[in-house]
């Protein structure tokens, strides 16, 4: 009796300490200072080769990073989380030292600038079911505007987002406020100010820049769904035109359907987005849209297809120093795609693009291959 009864307890006392080990190893290092309140960490890297039959220049014809991005997501106390991105990409160097020589070694030369794409706290406690964002953020205007590098669904940007928006994420520092409105539907209406120093907007003027963004999303079928967005901001034009304001509407419309007899099946994407912009005392109508098409033919491989267009387009053009703006003529663009997806943390993409410019010796037919992959524990993106 006595031997069984030991026996007994030194199982119970065994099966105790194995899960207090394992505790203890994931909650502490080394040093016995422990991870726990440590944020989740990821980071994101895209590799780019590419070739243009029509552009020589080195930036059309190169294998390069083209982005590297860090995530820092935690919870910060009962109240409030917090996100941290930084990303690193490319920048070509344009010599411009006062001696020749310098100048000649500098010329060509390719280095990394950093840039912080959000550094944001969200409320988890406001009444009424509101959320509060305070820092900078992705500006909710349309769809692909708010999208990461690594979750554009081509290389690139389309040609409107790219000149309407701008070439590299629509973000700013100040506040937005969301609330779900009572509908039948699901809806969410996104209001928001900011600094007014996003690359279309004057950071030199002090006026503050608005808008806002109304989405409704429907259950179409068990494995569809169907989302409507409208989208608005105003802010101090940055053409150096003598333009007051700048207004920026669009219109956006996203159908997604899931195979839901298996995991990881036929899946379909197909998208559509309008931008109007208007240039106070500005010249021609402007505007762009872009259409997308992508499936999942198996459990690893996509197919995409794209087509977009941008007239009167006041592009942004990205130097050493302030960005400026020069007005160019019309452009469409096609582009396809094969993805090839082991999983959610990697993907290797060849992709032929075509743009079409409305002048002569400005076309771009271009053939890419990107490798994507991430590691680390990365939220998830956005429906």
């Amino acid at each position: 009796m006595y031997k069984t009864l030991c026996a007994g307890v030194v199982l119970i006392v065994v099966a105790s300490a194995v899960p207090l080990a394992a505790a203890a190893e994931t909650s502490s290092t080394a040093t016995g200072i422990s991870r726990l309140m440590n944020p989740a960490v990821s980071l994101n890297a895209l590799f780019l080769g590419e070739t243009s039959a029509d552009v020589g220049e080195a930036e059309a014809n190169r294998i390069a990073i083209q982005e590297i991005e860090m995530q820092l997501t935690s919870v910060v106390d009962p109240f409030w989380t917090a996100d941290l991105v930084v990303a690193w990409h490319e920048e070509e160097a344009h010599g411009e030292e006062d001696h020749e020589e310098e100048a000649e070694e500098a010329h060509g030369t390719a280095h990394f600038v950093s840039d912080i794409e959000i550094a944001t706290l969200r409320s988890t406690a406001m009444p009424a079911g509101l959320g509060l964002t305070l820092g900078k953020f992705y500006l909710p205007f349309g769809k692909h505007a708010t999208l990461h590098t690594h979750q554009f669904p081509f290389v690139r940007a389309p040609i409107a987002v790219q000149s309407f928006l701008g070439d590299h994420g629509l973000t700013d520092v100040g506040a937005a406020l969301d609330a779900t409105v009572p509908l039948p539907w699901w809806s969410e209406i996104t209001v928001y100010g900011v600094d007014g120093r996003a690359e279309i907007f004057n950071g030199a003027h002090r006026d503050l820049a608005f808008g806002g963004r109304w989405s409704h999303l429907w259950d179409v079928s068990e494995n569809a769904t169907l989302e409507f967005g409208s989208s608005y901001l105003t802010g101090p034009d940055a053409d150096g035109s003598g333009h007051d304001r700048l207004g920026m509407a669009g219109f956006d419309l996203t159908f997604k359907w899931s195979s839901g007899e298996r995991s990881h099946g036929p899946e379909a994407v197909v998208s559509g987005e309008v931008i109007l912009p208007d240039y106070d005392h500005g010249e021609g109508e402007p505007y762009g849209y872009f259409f997308h098409a992508r499936g999942r033919m198996s459990r690893n491989w996509w197919l995409g297809f794209g087509t977009g267009y941008a007239e009167d387009a006041e592009v942004v053009v990205s130097e050493i120093g302030p960005p400026y703006f020069r007005r160019m003529p019309d452009y469409k663009e096609y582009k396809a795609n094969v993805v090839f997806a082991p999983s959610e943390f990697s993907a290797l993409r060849a992709e032929v693009s075509y743009l079409d410019c409305g002048c002569q010796d400005m076309d771009d037919l271009r053939v890419s291959l990107q490798w994507n992959f991430t590691i680390g524990s990365h939220p998830a993106h956005m429906y």
